[in-house]
């Protein structure tokens, strides 16, 4: 009777090992994800480190691929790689580092539209350098060949990632810290984005109530400005595309536009509502520690100390970069030293004179974690995106001051949404700046909203970690297609059916100019019988 038993159990067991191994899986995939953005933004390597972490938490080997010059700073390399590959550049570290000072003297004042420019053109010829020496290094190339990756995962920042997918032959899913990029937004996803109630300023503060004039300067940035930046930023690839055979008939926007899956790190919690597409996924909060450490004795007694009045916290973020000139440190010094409030304020340098005896400086701050004390009551920011979801997940209002990128529009949402207040370079004064703070410390509405906003962001299903896994997963083992709709093998004339259109109208001009000829031979027949009888009664 045992041994029966215990047959039973054995056959049921090799039946279910036998069943389990029928189903797809994606267990031990072998992935590629690139790092190529230029400046190797602590914001950007954490963001894309979470998701290479959590799938080798998963069984799933990672390699990394960056320039020997690129700093892999926020990016955990024993936690988020298998394998980190470096290729040989010709930029030089003092060159990445003149580049920077220059955008960091551009978020330090409002620049014209020329300085603006010469930026994003330093920005695409560094960028294009990098991706000519990482095609020229064949050790790389080669070695990139020899691993048959399952599937790349790539932020898509500079168009040189879509002719590495295209080289080695293997699907690809793209990943944006951000709402969009320069290489990449809706249009070359092939997303139907109406510019009457959507804002495509990536670098502006248009929300989705926009008077005549906005929606003519919305329709003019994504229909005119923004399709001007993409081909000069895109044109140069085409070079390095035809020196290396990739995909000679594609144009390098076609290629982009085979991406199988978006990876978006915004919900709508935040942004405004739009149209999506069923491989546009919502991974907001992504970079959103789960838990929190105790302070260090020495900050948790300054933060107690505050007593009712509470704690300020003061961060632009976790770039080395000088962000504020001397004259803003002042004006921020000055207002912050009338306040009842402590400060503590991340800051790199010689103090500000106008320093009060509430604030101190510190050159690292745990910001996530002073964020959760309930002593806490406000965050100044630069409105990068993921302090702005931390903010709205630990449930703390905000005064933003929006510097470079997509930080206006960052912040022009939170301010639509009633989280916070928006400081202006233009106009920034220590008047200001105090008037802002108070405003949001006093105005309950604030509190209120970041509460509830913030509580929408967090209530989902599962974990953005969770879908992004989840997701990650189903493109290897089924691949995207079926997620992706016709339109981008659609002309612009079938897409929005202009020849239906086109159509539809000869039919009713047809029909009129009928009714024209049936009333006018009726016409005519009338006033010929009105002759008749009129010729016949003289």
């Amino acid at each position: 009777m045992g041994f029966s038993i215990s047959f039973r159990l054995l056959v049921i067991y090799v039946l279910g090992v036998v069943l389990v191994s029928t189903i797809p899986r994606a267990s031990g995939a072998n992935f590629l994800a690139t790092l190529f953005h230029p400046l190797g933004q602590a914001s950007h390597n954490r963001f894309v480190g979470r998701i290479t972490a959590g799938l080798m938490t998963r069984g799933h080997a990672v390699t990394i691929l960056v320039a020997d010059t690129y700093s892999l700073k926020g990016f955990d390399k024993d936690t988020a790689a298998t394998r980190i590959l470096t290729f040989k550049t010709t930029t030089s570290s003092s060159g990445l580092n003149n580049f920077a000072k220059s955008m960091s003297a551009i978020q330090q004042n409002d620049a014209n539209m020329f300085g603006m420019l010469n930026l994003f053109l330093d920005l695409r010829d560094t960028s294009l350098q990098s991706c000519a020496d990482m095609f020229n290094d064949r050790d790389v190339m080669n070695d990139l060949r020899k691993q048959k990756f399952d599937l790349l995962l790539l932020e898509m920042f500079v168009p040189c990632d879509a002719l590495l997918a295209e080289y080695l032959k293997v699907p690809f899913i793209v990943m944006t810290s951000s709402f969009r990029f320069p290489a990449f937004d809706e249009d070359f996803f092939n997303m139907e984005i109406p510019s009457s109630y959507v804002p495509f300023q990536s670098m502006g503060a248009l929300t989705d109530e926009m008077s005549f004039a906005q929606r003519v300067q919305n329709f003019l940035e994504r229909h005119v400005i923004v399709k001007l930046m993409q081909y000069l930023n895109i044109k140069p690839y085409r070079k390095i595309q035809l020196e290396h055979k990739i995909d000679t008939t594609s144009s390098i926007r076609e290629l982009t536009g085979r991406a199988e899956l978006w990876l978006c790190h915004i919900d709508f919690a935040l942004d405004f509502p739009h149209p999506t597409a069923p491989n546009w996924i919502m991974i907001a909060g992504l970079t959103v520690d789960a838990g929190t450490k105790p302070l260090a004795q020495d900050l948790e007694a300054f933060v107690e100390g505050s007593g009712d009045h509470g704690v300020i916290v003061f961060s632009l973020g976790s770039t080395d970069m000088n962000l504020l000139s001397k004259e803003m440190n002042e004006d921020f010094a000055q207002a912050l030293s009338e306040l009842p409030q402590r400060v503590l304020w991340k800051f790199d340098g010689l103090p500000p004179r106008n320093l009060g005896n509430n604030t101190r400086l510190m050159s690292w701050l745990p910001q996530r974690d002073l964020l959760a004390h309930p002593k806490t009551k406000l965050l100044i920011y630069h409105g990068g995106l993921a302090g702005v979801y931390e903010a709205m997940h630990l449930q703390k209002p905000m005064v933003i001051l929006p510097l470079f990128g997509d930080q206006p529009a960052i912040a022009a949402r939170v301010a639509k949404k009633g989280m916070g207040v928006v400081l202006s370079k233009a106009t920034l004064s220590a008047e200001v700046i105090k008037s802002a703070i108070l405003q949001v410390l006093i105005d309950p509405s604030y509190k209120a909203n970041v509460e509830k906003f913030g509580s929408i962001s967090k209530d989902t299903i599962v974990s953005p970690m969770e879908t992004a896994m989840f997701w990650i997963e189903h493109i290897v083992n089924f691949g995207g297609s079926h997620l992706k709709s016709r339109a981008g093998e659609l002309n612009i004339i079938t897409l929005n059916s202009l020849d239906v259109i086109g159509f539809l109208i000869g039919i009713v001009l047809f029909g009129l100019y009928l009714d024209f000829l049936i009333l006018s031979s009726c016409y005519r027949c009338c006033i010929t019988r009105n002759k008749t009888r009129k010729s016949k009664s003289d």
